[in-house]
């Protein structure tokens, strides 16, 4: 039978992974999000577009190395409650996004998951115990 302390930590690295990876993407092609940014209507859009790609990156791989869960989870919940509203939402009943449900839904299992870690801690081989 897995451990507490071992299932946290599988949720807490899977997650980081959830944000590091995209984020590394937006990385390498950043005009994208910040275009993507741009038709949604968000101003400063390269502003928002590299504080998004930043925050994905930083804290995806500090919920990874299990620094601070406590506080590194919320930012990436403020990231997919801001998905959440401005792209998956308005795309449920789009006969273009027939994915758009399963979409919503993803998001807020990685809110649902985010809320875990940062109130149920790091679990295992984590830098910080909060």
């Amino acid at each position: 039978m897995m451990n507490k302390a071992l299932a946290q930590t599988i949720l807490r690295v899977l997650l980081g992974l959830l944000f590091l990876i995209p984020g590394l993407g937006k990385i390498a092609n950043p005009a994208m999000i910040i275009g993507m940014l741009g038709q949604l209507g968000f101003p400063g859009p390269s502003f928002f577009g590299w504080l998004l790609l930043l925050s994905e990156i930083i804290f995806g791989a500090a919920l990874i190395l299990g620094y601070k869960v406590k506080w590194t989870a919320w930012p990436l919940v403020i990231v997919l409650v801001v998905a959440t509203i401005t792209v998956h939402l308005p795309q449920l009943g789009d006969p273009n996004a027939p994915m758009a449900l399963i979409d919503l839904l993803f998001r807020l299992v990685g809110i649902a998951g985010l809320i875990v870690v940062s109130t149920a801690g790091p679990g295992a081989y984590a830098l910080s115990k909060h």
